[in-house]
């Protein structure tokens, strides 16, 4: 990808504008790309997804294997991850034009990171909503109630700190000079600076990806609901009104929604490498522009006046 293309200043419906035409010019590349890690993952999705619905079948395979299920529940999962991954890897093969096995390890890194930032920052919230209900009573019903606000309050800030991370990853992953935890205090920082921008191209393409998201869903949702309302109905002591080739239909829907899932992901994915590379144009901009202190001018003589040279 020509580094002219990417760091330039650009608004965040102009970040996703470019990210659907360089999305839309090279699709039969990404596609011969990344189909195989696709494929891999969204065939492993749909067998997690079927192992965990709640359906008589499922639930006496479990009852009769519990180790055989916790095992192949497991090694699925992991699956998952592995093959999104690679998925990722592959995309940004594309972008910055490293080795397969380089983005591979930048990726496993991030998601690892990233990790970690979530469970120090879900421990620090958990620790101080238990202390803030012991303080008040121990009813954590009673503590929303009451302090409904200051909980919105609360996740509406865990949130907004999650942010600058978007563009600390998308920098990491496209930058071979970048590294992570050294740089994390300045990466950070600049993406405070630019907490707007992230958050309004953040707030767009959520918008837009879940649209299209909820939409291609709803073959899958009315198979969730139809599974719920019949197990409802064996509750009650009703016949399961289930179909015998449900399982199937429901791995081989998973399956489909799965591989449109994942490419919506590559659509936004290529929105925040935009949003980054505009974030990058604005701060050298930025350095470009700043005032120049009198302590970094070089000394300079008094200039001689025609009278002074006599």
């Amino acid at each position: 990808m020509e580094k002219e293309l990417l760091y330039k200043s650009r608004s965040f419906s102009s970040c996703i504008q470019s990210a659907y035409k360089l999305m839309g010019d090279n699709l039969k590349g990404i596609i011969r790309s990344t189909w195989l890690p696709v494929l891999l993952f969204s065939l492993l999705s749909a067998l997690f997804v079927t192992l965990n619905i709640p359906n008589p079948s499922t639930i006496s395979f479990g009852i009769s294997n519990p180790a055989l299920y916790f095992t192949l529940f497991g090694l699925v999962f992991i699956g998952v991850l592995v093959c999104s991954m690679w998925a990722m890897s592959r995309l940004m093969s594309m972008l910055n034009e490293q080795p397969r096995g380089w983005n591979f390890k930048r990726v496993l890194i991030t998601t690892l990171n990233f990790i970690a930032i979530l469970i120090v920052m879900y421990a620090i919230l958990g620790a101080a909503f238990y202390f803030a209900i012991r303080y008040t009573g121990g009813d954590p019903l009673h503590f929303i109630n009451d302090n409904y606000l200051v909980v919105l309050v609360v996740m509406l800030l865990f949130i907004f700190a999650l942010l600058p991370l978007a563009y600390v990853i998308m920098r990491y992953l496209y930058d071979r000079k970048a590294t992570f935890w050294r740089e994390l205090p300045h990466t950070y920082a600049t993406g405070l600076r630019h907490i707007g921008f992230i958050f309004l191209t953040t707030l767009l393409i959520s918008i837009i990806v879940g649209v299209v998201a909820m939409v291609t869903s709803i073959p899958l949702c009315i198979l969730h609901i139809a599974n719920i309302l019949s197990l409802m109905g064996v509750a009650m002591g009703d016949p399961s009104g289930l179909p015998s080739y449900f399982l199937p239909l429901l791995f081989i829907t998973t399956f489909l929604v799965s591989i449109l899932a994942w490419y919506l992901n590559i659509f936004e994915t290529l929105t925040y490498l935009f949003m980054y590379g505009s974030i990058e144009s604005q701060e050298e901009g930025r350095h470009q522009n700043a005032p120049i202190s009198s302590d970094m001018l070089p000394p300079s003589e008094e200039p001689l006046l025609p009278l002074q040279n006599l």
